[in-house]
């Protein structure tokens, strides 16, 4: 072998710097990255705990995204939030009265912020006040003073495990369920334009019935019917007393069912 081809085939020093410093730089490349996009998930969601005494106020006022909202034990309430679009500002503001989230206002004139989903514990006496725009609102074991869920356009509502005095549910399209108690003095409203409403009570509850379905006529009472039921304008309402009326029940559906469901 010549010292010709022992030359060629010794590497060059400087080569393997610059090999090496390549390699460097690559690896720092991908761990960056690697880095932001941990960064920009944790941003898509956090989980927030507030202190709260007993008789809390909860106000969400959302875009799109599903809110789901639970009674439990504890004095405190705890936010988890996920986010699907990083655009979207969640600024929650805490005072004296409670808590409340205000994702249209935060985001007002910022066009399409995506969708922004709540999971959200409060004390089992909490007033409870939901609207959004667009998705599913759930509230479920709450006995507070009132109980508000309103979905301006499309989205099922479901209620749950509920005794408040004041309950309010309305949508454009979709679902309703109410499963609680009609309490003595209470005041309760269900309306949609587009969906079915079924009430489940009590067997024995006992309140005063307006209820409206002008297109589809489909009012059940199941077993709630009696004598004191009086079907007007062939089957579109219902009106009277179921008992000693002493809770005020109106439930107003233009297309879809009314249903009673006895528990």
């Amino acid at each position: 072998m010549n010292s010709i081809e022992m030359h060629r085939r010794t590497p060059d020093p400087n080569a393997v710097v610059k090999h090496s410093r390549l390699i460097l730089t690559l690896v720092s490349v991908v761990a960056f990255s690697l880095f932001l996009a941990t960064e920009a998930n944790a941003q898509h969601g956090f989980s927030r705990t507030y202190p709260a005494r007993k008789n809390i106020r909860l106000d969400i006022s959302n875009r799109t995204g599903s809110i789901t909202v639970t009674g439990w034990e504890r004095n405190e309430i705890k936010v988890t939030a996920r986010i699907e679009s990083p655009a979207a500002r969640v600024v929650p503001e805490m005072n004296d009265d409670g808590l409340m989230i205000d994702v249209m206002g935060a985001n007002r004139g910022r066009g399409d912020v995506g969708s922004v989903n709540f999971d959200v514990r409060v004390p089992y006496n909490s007033t409870v006040d939901i609207e959004t725009l667009m998705g599913n609102i759930s509230i479920s074991d709450l006995r507070g003073q009132s109980v508000r869920a309103s979905v301006t356009s499309s989205g099922d509502i479901n209620l749950t495990g509920i005794q408040a005095a004041t309950v309010m549910a309305e949508n454009t399209s979709g679902q309703i369920l109410f499963d609680g108690e009609l309490l003595s003095g209470g005041t309760y409203k269900f309306s949609t334009v587009d969906g079915d409403i079924n009430i489940r009570i009590p067997n024995d509850s006992d309140f005063r019935l307006s209820a409206t379905a002008p297109t589809s006529r489909r009012i059940m009472l199941g077993t709630f019917s009696n004598t004191s039921l009086s079907f007007l304008g062939e089957g579109r309402k219902v009106v009277g007393n179921v008992g000693g009326g002493r809770a005020s029940l109106t439930i107003s559906n233009q297309r879809g069912s009314i249903s009673f469901i006895p528990r």
